[in-house]
């Protein structure tokens, strides 16, 4: 609804005027004949339109505003912040009416002896014309004000430059660099660069890096107002790109602490990189197929190989001798850390040195990432762990890493070094010439036993102790035979072997292993989940033996 305040003489032609604006019911008149009560009722409520007579009779007892009329009306309400649209009438003798407002005017005539329809109906059409401005611009000026709002909220730093000067700047750009609010407009945008050099090239850079949305873009150097400098991209657009004389609009966006974060990680870098080459450990680092990248000086002198003999060769061919490998060491290492994650498990590996003596690696692994968080390359960090006090061939010493595995298990050391011994055995031999594919399971025989069964009758069942103790070298050669068969052996802590040939029962489904190892691997993996038991199992293809704990691999042969 439509309110209006009507000030008038009282006349029967406004009476009939008021009666006809509100027949419709879309339009309220609120009548005074003075233009004191008109101020007084302003004072308590707003209207969407005043309407008054130009010239209002004298009215007797105002003092404050003597002999105001229509005119000086509307200069006491602008004067005190009223933007009421005003509607000025004027009587041209007796059937005439002229009105008027700030933007337009026109002549109403009411013709003797009949109903004044038609006049009124443009009266009534002035009226919706002054309101329906002014609430456009009243929600332009909100819109406006929004949009300043939000423009001076956002951290982008934004101006608008005509003719090389700027127009407008927000608020943040102005406190970034150092001004007060304001402190931009009028300057030249040269005043923003550090050097003319660095306008020249920027400007160059905007002009030929435009994108398909028509934006140009430049990397510079702007500084503040004290002279420090201040690392920014710059992106520019024209406003209209069919009108070039209304400017452009530029946005900045600061990244000096960026460039500064970029420095520190370069300096960081070099200094990693002087530390990992004279750290007391192996390190290296491979891409995803296997060829080496950093050869720090320990793994150099260990191994007898200068930086240059093994950068960007393969590891098979140079530390895994190619006719020892199936190929699948060479990317074991990023698989490890793609699939089992970082540090979980220590890939302990066959390698050889430049003479040709074999030697055990323990590795451990950490990915390098790229930007879109995939792994590009894999820093490894190895130990030796070759146990050179047998007179045979150089042996895995579990010294360094048995406590991870066995702590806090009924698992006795001798135990777990004599089912790792035989576990090397068939995973190198195997039996009679074929590959042997078998896993044992170490600790809390009685959980073990309750969540499994048996495929064949017990091969132990009814033996002597001493005949199944699995510290006995004697009987070394009898657990060998039997790991051709299915199922798993179970063997208590202090080395007693409960069964042979024993089928896991329990569900493995909550067990999160690598794909691409089997169902002997994913039970054996089920089983120390649910029990505190530790499993060893010899893959059949390739002779890597996993050890698991907790359900994960925690250790690896290969």
């Amino acid at each position: 609804m439509i309110t209006i305040l009507l000030v008038h003489d009282n006349s029967d032609l406004i009476d009939l005027t008021r009666s006809y604006l509100e027949k419709g019911g879309e339009v309220r008149v609120d009548a005074v004949s003075s233009t004191k009560q008109a101020i007084d009722v302003l004072k308590n409520r707003n209207y969407d339109v005043i309407v008054s007579y130009f010239q209002l009779p004298e009215v007797n007892g105002i003092e404050f505003l003597p002999e105001m009329n229509g005119v000086e009306l509307l200069q006491y309400l602008k004067s005190h912040g009223n933007p009421t649209p005003f509607i000025l009438y004027t009587r041209l003798g007796r059937d005439r009416i002229l009105l008027e407002d700030l933007n337009s005017a026109g002549e109403v005539v009411f013709p003797k002896g009949v109903e004044p329809r038609t006049p009124l109906s443009e009266l009534r059409d002035l009226i919706y014309q002054a309101v329906l401005r002014k609430k456009l611009e009243r929600d332009q000026t909100l819109r406006t004000d929004l949009l300043s709002s939000i423009l001076s909220l956002t951290p982008i730093w934004i101006c608008q430059i005509r003719g090389g000067v700027m127009e407008w700047t927000n608020t943040p750009m102005s406190a970034g660099l150092g001004y007060d609010d304001g402190g931009l407009v009028g300057k030249n945008a040269t005043a923003l660069f550090a050097d003319r050099e660095s306008f020249e090239r920027a400007s160059r850079e905007l002009t030929l890096s435009i994108d398909g949305n028509g934006w140009g873009r430049a990397e510079t150097l702007l500084k503040k107002k004290d002279g420090s400098p201040v690392h920014c991209i710059l992106k520019v657009h024209a406003i209209d790109s069919h009108d070039p004389a209304r400017g452009q609009v530029m946005i900045i966006e600061d990244i000096t602490e960026k460039k500064r974060l970029e420095e520190a990680v370069r300096e960081s870098g070099i200094r990693t990189r002087e530390l990992l080459m004279h750290a007391g450990s192996l390190i290296m680092k491979l891409d995803l197929a296997g060829t080496i990248t950093f050869f720090n000086t320990y793994a150099q002198t260990f191994f007898g190989y200068s930086e240059q003999e093994v950068l960007g060769k393969n590891i098979v061919g140079t530390l895994i001798p190619s006719g020892e490998t199936d190929g699948r060491d060479a990317t074991g290492f990023a698989s490890d850390v793609a699939l089992n994650g970082e540090g979980v498990a220590i890939r302990i590996s066959g390698m050889r040195i430049r003479d040709g003596s074999p030697v055990w690696v323990a590795w451990t692994t950490k990915a390098i990432r790229d930007a879109a968080g995939h792994v590009s390359e894999v820093v490894c960090i190895g130990h030796d762990i070759t146990d050179r006090t047998s007179r045979e061939r150089p042996r895995i010493s579990t010294a360094m890493w048995k406590d991870r595995v066995i702590g806090g298990t009924d698992v006795e050391d001798g135990v777990f070094d004599a089912v790792f011994s035989i576990c090397l055995e068939i995973s190198r031999e195997g039996r009679e010439g074929k590959k042997v594919g078998t896993a044992f399971v170490i600790g809390d025989a009685e959980n073990v036993l309750a969540k499994s069964r048996q495929l064949i009758l017990n091969p132990f069942a009814g033996h002597q102790t001493a005949d199944r103790m699995v510290t006995n070298h004697d009987i070394k050669e009898n657990i060998k035979e039997l790991a051709q068969l299915d199922g798993a052996f179970v063997i208590r802590g202090d080395g007693l072997i409960e069964a042979a040939a024993r089928y896991i029962t329990i569900d493995t489904s909550a067990v999160g292993i690598q794909k691409g190892l089997g169902t002997r691997h994913s039970s054996v993996a089920g089983i120390t989940l649910v029990t505190n038991a530790i499993g060893i199992v010899v893959s059949q293809s390739g002779g890597k033996i996993s050890i698991f704990r907790d359900g994960r691999i925690v250790q690896e042969i290969a």
